[in-house]
């Protein structure tokens, strides 16, 4: 009979649990883990609460203005900080998962995909850059600066809305997927947690930026939404078991 405990052992015939040389990092990757659950937690609270972000320069800009914090959470800015963790999370996967060396390979390329992925997100976000133009918008003297300013607005938001984010993303999505293959074959996870792994990031992907906008728009956020909700569930059961690893 399968008790709570055996839902969460990794019934590893190789003892994983004596090659300590990584509990450190174990230990890092549990706190990353649990620093994303909180994040998008705190994300989804806001989103429900005030709905996602505007689709106009004029709307984001009301946005920040009215409330900094509230603004930048519902502009996702704390995703930045939460791809941060994914790498140190990343990290005591890698060395978790790659105790049998089996599955070097596909952790290498899932590293890869992931760090592609950081690097073109970090240099397509646009949460900042938007900060300090809604700052000069609330300053500027004339409506010319303002007009300049809510032209300026919308070309970043046409980078967000364009091809690179959504390339970050699903890099991001298919590191994921790959890790939880991984999660999978091997004897560390539940088969459970890596289902949701997978299920989780493919809602993730979402629907390319070409699908008809009122089909992308309808749909596309429910999909994600589903997918993070799922995810969150992931995570826990990462930090459950990097926690244990660590001990």
């Amino acid at each position: 009979m399968l008790t709570p405990k055996h839902l969460w052992r990794w019934n590893d015939p190789m003892n994983i649990n004596e090659n300590r040389p990584w509990a450190g990092i174990y230990k890092i990757g549990a706190i990353s883990a649990a620093a994303i659950v909180l994040i998008y937690i705190i994300e989804l609270v806001i989103i429900v609460v005030y709905g996602l972000p505007p689709s106009t320069a004029e709307g984001w800009f009301g946005a920040l203005q009215k409330d900094r914090l509230i603004g930048l959470i519902q502009t996702f800015a704390l995703d930045l900080l939460a791809e941060t963790f994914h790498v140190t999370l990343l990290v005591a996967l890698f060395f978790l998962l790659n105790q049998t060396k089996k599955s070097t390979g596909t952790l290498v390329l899932s590293c890869a995909f992931a760090l592609i992925g950081f690097a073109v997100y970090f240099a397509t976000n646009i949460t900042f850059s938007m900060l300090s133009l809604s700052d000069q918008f609330a300053a500027a003297a004339s409506e010319a600066q303002k007009s300049q300013l809510l032209t300026s607005g919308q070309t970043l938001l046409a980078i967000y809305n364009g091809s690179g984010p959504f390339a970050a993303f699903f890099l991001l999505a298919l590191s994921g997927i790959l890790i939880s293959i991984v999660m999978l074959r091997s004897q560390v996870f539940a088969k459970w947690v890596a289902i949701l792994g997978i299920v989780g990031y493919t809602l993730e992907l979402g629907l390319p930026p070409s699908i008809d906008p009122a089909w992308f728009l309808q749909i596309d956020p429910i999909l994600i939404g589903i997918g993070g909700v799922i995810l969150i569930v992931w995570y826990v059961a990462i930090a459950v078991k990097l926690i244990e690893m660590s001990k």
